[in-house]
């Protein structure tokens, strides 16, 4: 007889949840409202209706998994970036419902679904799913990184002028700010750069060499849990900025990304 498994397979149950949650964005486009969380940040019944459908498909299967979604639970709010608590604790799933929502609301084509399994400060399964191109990255840990199912790795590219870096923005930028100091002393290093809007597919993108980096000094945890496992699955090289950690601080995350630990080297030397 044939052998069952005792419990579901952790990454097929983010797979299946990231998918399904891919098939409610397509369903509510063009028939959702906006509201503002704040100047440029924006937020939709498909965002809800999205992390719902993720909620409900990753606590059927664990139901003792905890569980931290970037539209919070009812009126709760996640605690803010930075803060003990941000991404959790114990094992529970890090969704960001739909990252790139500015994207989605306009019409333009760069938005997924970004969910990740931790457990403590390791993350053990990931999935980025992209509903019009119809791709899901995957990853677990010690397991590899794959693109619908075939593998994918970095490619060798060392020198920065060979590369293409990402860059992601906050939502408050001034024209002296840090972020556009950061973007001016990139630039004139590397082959090009890109905003894409979203954080997930960045990370996806540098994993199957799309990209050769990406850097971002502030961010949330459901914005880059997923991606950081697919991207060191992937072979990338994953690490902090000049004196900060390579460990990934999921409460206060702070990361540069690049294909290969030379790369890396470069875009911390010149990010400071």
């Amino acid at each position: 007889m044939p052998t069952v498994a005792a419990t579901p397979d952790p990454l097929a149950v983010c797979e299946h949840a990231a998918r399904a949650a891919g098939r409610v964005l397509t369903a509510w486009r063009g028939r959702f409202t906006a509201t503002a969380k704040g100047p440029r940040d924006l937020v939709t019944e498909a965002d809800h209706a999205a992390q719902a459908e993720v909620r409900r498909i990753v606590l059927e299967a664990f139901p003792n998994h905890g569980f931290v979604g970037e539209e919070g639970q009812g009126a709760a709010a996640p605690p803010p970036f930075g803060s003990a608590g941000h991404s959790g604790s114990g094992v529970r799933w890090i969704v960001d419902p739909l990252d790139g929502t500015t994207n989605y609301v306009h019409g333009f084509p760069a938005y997924c679904v970004s969910i990740a399994l931790a457990d403590g400060a390791d993350l053990v399964v990931a999935a980025i799913y992209d509903p019009l191109r119809d791709e899901c990255f995957t990853a677990r840990r010690g397991g590899g990184a794959f693109l619908n199912g075939v593998a994918i790795a970095a490619p060798p590219v060392r020198a920065a002028d060979e590369a293409v870096a990402a860059v992601s923005f906050p939502a408050h930028v001034t024209a002296d700010g840090p972020a556009v100091r950061d973007f001016l002393a990139v630039l004139p290093h590397v082959q090009a750069i890109r905003r894409t809007g979203s954080t997930a597919l960045n990370l996806a993108y540098v994993a199957s060499g799309r990209m050769h980096a990406f850097w971002v000094r502030r961010i949330s945890c459901w914005d880059v849990a997923a991606g950081v496992l697919i991207a060191r699955e992937a072979g990338c090289a994953v690490g902090g900025f000049a004196g900060q950690s390579d460990v990934v601080d999921l409460d206060a995350p702070s990361i540069i990304a690049a294909s290969t630990p030379e790369l890396l080297a470069t875009l911390r030397h010149l990010l400071g």
